[in-house]
């Protein structure tokens, strides 16, 4: 960087602390706009990664073979029985399956210290049906082949969601439940559970998604099993009878195409009305279901970066025309420089280097403002908030622009001046 270079950056800087409440107006308007970045980024984008990384805990690999929601009238009910479950694997020889069939109602549970039963999903499956998810046991232990089934006069074992133990237990850490028992009614037979593991929480943003999920009442079983408020017993406490549903594991992504194909050509796609209404039993593929959420969940980040974006403009527009009116009042010093010797270019940059220190003064003061405001907004309205590094060196990125965009055409205006004319307007 030559002399001539350094004085006019040094020029302009000095020029931002001689007029410190313009200055501060500008880097306040910067402020707000970055302080609005760092809130949309961190919402669209954590949100975003966040959802990614839950839902491939719901077992990227696995399918599930069902009975459909909902049948046209006269059609009747398909089974799901063992003869089911032997087709399953014969159709799926050489792709290394691992299935489970399970059995899933909904049962009054009680336990101490509540006056009404609560009515949760019981899932009655083998150990293996923990290979169906990639979630951990995050307190106690998983099911074994040997737990009991439970019965009035034998105690039997239990697993809880997290979000089970906690609507059981809301005062207690879900880490108390283990240990604690609890008393279902299932095929009118009383049984009492001891609890001897917890899962793992998979849903991040449970009480946002419960809130806007008016229809959960009318729940699939699927996505009633993957809403992960369940209770697990061993697979011989349900009776005999159909299975709810079979989930098969798969060890690759190539297995899980090649193993849909060779169930549909049998059975129907869950995303087939047609099928469906004849009564055949469904096909429904996770990684499917997981991308389409994956994609929902990109537009909904596309949207918050047209918000910032937008207000990234709006604050440029603003920050401009407030340059604009500054060059204006400046005129008799853009002249008294450009017969100093000062160049076109060397106008241009100063008032581009105003612009942007005055910017990347308000980003660097926005980020602590969108910091604290995005946890104040958390605590009204309950809506989740990431804050992290990168999404800070981002919104220092877009001051910089801002301040950029916000100095190109009062640059350009300072430059194109005609000093004789400047001067000979103020000698009349």
């Amino acid at each position: 960087m030559n002399r001539r270079m350094r004085s006019v950056i040094r020029e302009g800087l000095l020029h931002v602390t001689r007029h410190p409440l313009r200055s501060s107006l500008t880097a306040f308007t910067s402020a707000i706009a970055i302080a609005v970045t760092v809130n949309v980024i961190s919402l669209s984008f954590g949100m975003q990664e966040d959802i990614a990384g839950d839902v491939d805990l719901f077992g990227r690999h696995t399918l599930d073979v069902g009975v459909p929601p909902a049948l046209a009238p006269g059609v009747k009910r398909p089974s799901l029985g063992e003869a089911q479950v032997e087709r399953t694997r014969r159709l799926l020889t050489g792709l290394d399956p691992i299935v489970v069939p399970r059995r899933q109602r909904a049962a009054p549970i009680r336990v101490d210290g509540i006056d009404e039963p609560y009515r949760l999903q019981v899932v009655a499956a083998a150990p293996a049906y923990l290979r169906t998810l990639s979630i951990p046991v995050a307190h106690g232990r998983w099911l074994r082949a040997d737990d009991a089934p439970g019965s009035p006069e034998l105690e039997g074992t239990c697993c809880l969601d997290e979000a089970s133990a906690v609507r059981l237990w809301p005062q207690r850490d879900p880490a108390e439940a283990v240990g604690a028992r609890l008393e279902m009614r299932i095929d009118g037979v009383a049984r009492t559970m001891r609890v001897v593991g917890v899962l793992s929480d998979p849903l991040r943003y449970r009480e946002l998604f419960e809130t806007f999920d008016e229809g959960r009442g009318a729940r699939t079983l699927t996505s009633s099993l993957l809403s992960f408020r369940n209770i697990y017993v061993p697979a011989a406490t349900f009776g005999p009878g159909d299975y709810t549903g079979i989930s098969i594991v798969l060890p690759t992504d190539e297995a899980v195409l090649e193993a849909q194909e060779r169930l549909i050509a049998v059975w129907a796609d869950a995303r087939d009305l047609a099928a469906l209404s004849r009564g055949s039993l469904i096909v429904f593929v996770r990684k499917q279901w997981m991308e389409a959420l994956g994609t929902s969940t990109m537009q909904g980040s596309m949207v918050g970066n047209l918000v910032w974006i937008l207000v990234v403009l709006v604050a440029a527009v603003m920050i401009s025309t407030l340059n604009l009116i500054t060059v204006r009042e400046r005129y008799d010093e853009v002249a008294l420089r450009r017969c100093e010797g000062a160049q076109r270019r060397d106008i241009a940059l100063q008032i581009t280097v105003e612009g942007v220190t005055t910017a990347l003064i308000g980003g660097i003061v926005g980020l602590p403002i969108g910091y604290v405001g995005a946890h104040v907004l958390r605590e009204i309205v309950q809506f989740p908030f990431r804050f992290e590094l990168r999404y800070a060196a981002v919104a220092t990125g877009v001051a910089i622009l801002l301040g950029l965009i916000s100095s190109v055409i009062p640059a350009r205006h300072a430059a194109t001046l005609q000093p004789a004319r400047v001067l000979g307007r103020r000698l009349r």
